[in-house]
């Protein structure tokens, strides 16, 4: 299991592999990190995402499933998956992927997400994969602007999903 401790303020987060006995954290810490954007996506478009959302943990199966938490428990949420592993289409080379960040209202701003990320990254690397990729929407103000500080480029546009313009976002780990 991987575990790394990560600084943050005013103190510090583990990022680990998720255990099972973290499904009903991450699952409700999903719903309750997307909520916001039930206006933006309509009320149908909501409930869809919300029953996808609220189970989230079943994601363990598709990939690597990793939080990060405190001694309050679990802050944040990605998938992981491995080059090979995705079910993307158009993905070139050697290119791993991550999904459904999420980090819960209540600890933004601590760097959570970005160590998630970081920690996707660094593990596309030691996989050996050349690139790691990423969707987002429009509507991601906070994420997106942080994608591309790390590097992260848009790739290609995707259409909607839920309602919303979603876009494929790449880094070259070349």
């Amino acid at each position: 299991m991987s575990q790394s401790s990560v600084a943050a303020e005013p103190g510090e987060f583990i990022i680990r592999d998720a255990r099972p006995s973290d499904s009903e954290a991450i699952n409700q810490l999903c719903v309750e990190a997307y909520v916001e954007f039930r206006t933006a996506i309509g009320e149908p478009n909501w409930q869809r995402l919300r029953e996808t959302l609220s189970r989230a943990s079943d994601l363990s199966n598709e990939g690597e499933l990793i939080v990060a938490e405190d001694s309050s428990g679990v802050l944040g949420v990605v998938l992981y998956l491995p080059h090979g592993r995705t079910s993307e289409r158009n993905l070139s080379g050697r290119t791993a992927m991550m999904r459904t960040l999420a980090v819960s209202p209540l600890h933004r701003g601590k760097g959570i997400g970005r160590g998630l990320t970081r920690e996707c990254i660094d593990r596309a690397r030691k996989d050996g994969a050349d690139a790691i990729a990423l969707t987002t929407a429009e509507m991601m103000a906070v994420a997106r602007p942080m994608y591309e500080r790390m590097g992260f480029i848009k790739e290609l546009e995707l259409g909607e999903r839920f309602g919303v313009k979603h876009a494929r976002y790449v880094l070259r780990l070349e």
